[in-house]
């Protein structure tokens, strides 16, 4: 707990112009399964700094980003002994609603075609229509104000 809380982990970061096999050799080169860690590429700038897309590679004991702290600090006791996992996280604000798809790998051969089939969801996403009522209360509360 206390690596994640300080943020004590080796974290690996580069950018990148544009997604390329390179970026998935080097998100694994840059990872390790002996400890928890984060590998990222950022492409364009990442997604923290209104770039195109974060992509990272992360071991850790949730399907959970390691920087949400508040998070872990709710999820883990701090003489808890838990299972650690490997988890590619891939941010972008064509995703999903909440910018932020994960999914577990059982190991990284397939690490490239798993960030494909992000690019691929990414590609055919549409941005969700706001619901007509959602639009009214909103203009019924702006009046009153």
């Amino acid at each position: 707990m206390d690596q994640i809380v300080d943020q004590n982990f080796p974290l690996a970061s580069f950018p990148a112009e544009k997604y390329s096999q390179a970026v998935a050799d080097t998100l694994e080169g840059n990872f390790d399964l002996g400890k928890i860690n984060r590998s990222e590429v950022k492409i364009n700038g990442g997604i923290e700094n209104d770039g195109q897309k974060t992509i990272s590679l992360e071991l850790a004991p949730y399907p959970l980003p390691l920087r949400y702290i508040n998070e872990y600090k709710k999820l883990i006791h701090v003489d808890q002994q838990i299972e650690v996992f490997s988890y590619l996280i891939f941010e972008s604000n064509k995703i999903s609603r909440s910018k932020l798809k994960i999914v577990q790998l059982p190991d990284l051969k397939d690490l490239d075609s798993q960030i494909q089939n992000f690019y691929e969801i990414e590609k055919n996403w549409k941005a969700p229509e706001e619901d007509d009522k959602t639009i009214e209360k909103d203009a019924k509360t702006s009046t009153k104000k």
